[in-house]
């Protein structure tokens, strides 16, 4: 058969670069929850109270948590499609915020929301790659 890719042969490894793209995505959102819990907190309940969201300690303890478990599932590959709609909706909702209120999240563009939603959602359709727990059999 005929391919017009100019690399064939590394087809077969593609489930490595699903792994490296689901670990990618895992470590972001774990150096999110850290950053969040440690040097940004009071700046993060403050963001929630801007947005109107009260009580604000607990949408961030809500948002932060979600942050840190799903990235922890997705480096080490257990549900990871859970986590992927976690990631990818949490991702969804920054890009709204920052197209509507763009002062409100300074640290990122759009442009990286984007991508990591669409990259968190890549993985509902691609599975975990390798080196996953719920790789299927």
């Amino acid at each position: 058969m005929q391919t017009v890719s100019l690399f064939p042969s590394l087809f077969d490894y593609q489930m490595l670069g699903i792994f490296a793209l689901r670990v990618t995505i895992g470590l972001i959102f774990v150096y999110f929850w850290y950053e969040k819990v440690t040097h940004q907190r009071a700046e993060r309940i403050h963001f929630f109270e801007k947005l109107g969201l009260r009580p604000a300690k607990t949408y961030f303890f809500i948002v932060s948590s979600a942050e840190g478990v799903a990235g922890v599932l997705l480096v080490v590959g257990l549900w990871t499609q859970g986590a992927a709609i976690v990631t990818g909706s949490l991702m969804t909702l920054a890009t709204i915020i920052k197209w509507y209120k763009p002062s409100a999240l300074p640290r990122n563009t759009i442009e990286f929301y984007i991508i990591l939603a669409v990259a968190s959602f890549a993985l509902l359709f691609l599975g975990p790659g390798v080196f996953a727990f719920d790789l299927p059999l």
